[in-house]
């Protein structure tokens, strides 16, 4: 595990594998790096090095009071991106993609791909007060954050997956659960993504309660040159625990 500096904090980065291919992983609001480790674990480690980002606020990273917001975790990735060595591929799922979106509109020189995984929106959002009161219902409560998960998801996960990922969400920073949802989700850069200047895969599930397929092609993929984009059937919004096969494929194909 290494620590890599963002402004005043540290955020962790797990590297596995030693290929010449690099890979960057952000995950989702409430999540952590441990979201990707059924993909990693499918994916060739002679072929490539792939780095896992805790978000501040998540897994191993530092849970600072400020910067809960798109600025604040571009930092994080931006500094993630600054301690890989050659061209990247960023692979991010959900809130990780809505800030690697931003991130490419000005992308560090080693910033080359994009492979987005239910990625959010670079549109705002209007609060949503009903899903916002399951958020406050279920911080801090192992039993409604496993039935808050369930939610959006339609594959049913092992048991120690779904461990992993409720763990997770039951440790993250509270600054993170509502700082993210109560300012990331409200940012608005939709009119800039005409901007963004590299090769973007956009996958998405059609049962996926959070960000649907037709608002993934028309404000994501639609938005984006030359954006590629793939829907899965049968899956909801957790690809990289419902559909690591499926996703690892992809990354196989075109990283």
């Amino acid at each position: 595990m290494a620590y890599v500096r963002s402004g005043p904090i540290s955020v962790a980065l797990e590297t596995r594998g030693s290929g010449p291919v690099q890979v960057l992983f952000a995950h989702g609001w409430i999540s952590a790096r441990r979201m990707w480790f059924d993909v990693a674990d499918r994916l060739d480690h002679d072929r490539f090095t792939l780095h896992l980002l805790d978000f501040r606020g998540a897994g191993l990273s530092d849970r600072p009071a400020a910067g809960h917001d798109l600025e604040g975790y571009a930092s994080d990735l931006r500094a993630a991106l600054a301690a890989i060595p050659g061209a990247v591929t960023v692979v991010a799922h959900s809130m990780g993609g809505k800030v690697a979106q931003y991130v490419a509109l000005e992308p560090p020189p080693n910033f080359a791909k994009m492979i987005l995984i239910a990625p959010g929106s670079a549109r705002a959002f209007a609060m949503d007060p009903r899903h916002r009161a399951m958020a406050v219902e279920a911080y801090g409560s192992r039993e409604k954050i496993e039935r808050f998960q369930r939610s959006a998801m339609t594959r049913p996960l092992p048991p120690a997956t779904l461990e992993r990922i409720v763990n997770d969400a039951l440790v993250a920073q509270h600054e993170h659960w509502f700082g993210w949802y109560d300012n990331g989700r409200t940012a608005d850069f939709a009119a800039r993504l005409g901007e963004i200047r590299m090769p973007t895969f956009v996958l998405g599930g059609d049962k996926d309660p959070l960000a649907p397929v037709a608002r993934l092609q028309a404000d994501v993929a639609g938005r984006i040159a030359g954006a590629v984009s793939i829907t899965l059937r049968g899956v909801g919004h957790n690809l990289p625990v419902e559909a690591p096969d499926e996703v690892a494929t992809l990354i196989t194909r075109v990283a």
